[in-house]
């Protein structure tokens, strides 16, 4: 049964992976490295965005200087 907000989406390919079983202990280190490699992606994403929004205002900044120049 579907709850609000959820979609159905049809594939035209089989989507396969392999699962394995795991103990409550690995599933934990698991989910504890997975936190970090999404922390550490977030990171990332937000200093690439921080410089390349700070790169943009300069460039704002620059234009709107030369055309009060002139």
């Amino acid at each position: 049964m579907l709850r609000d907000g959820e979609k159905i989406v049809e594939v035209g390919e089989v989507i396969s992976t392999n699962v394995f079983k795991v103990s409550p202990e690995q599933k934990e280190i698991l989910e504890r490295q997975s936190e970090v490699k999404v922390e550490k992606a977030c990171n990332e994403a937000l200093t690439k965005i921080r410089e390349r929004y700070n790169q943009r205002v300069n460039e704002i900044q620059k234009n709107n200087k030369s055309q009060n120049i002139e």
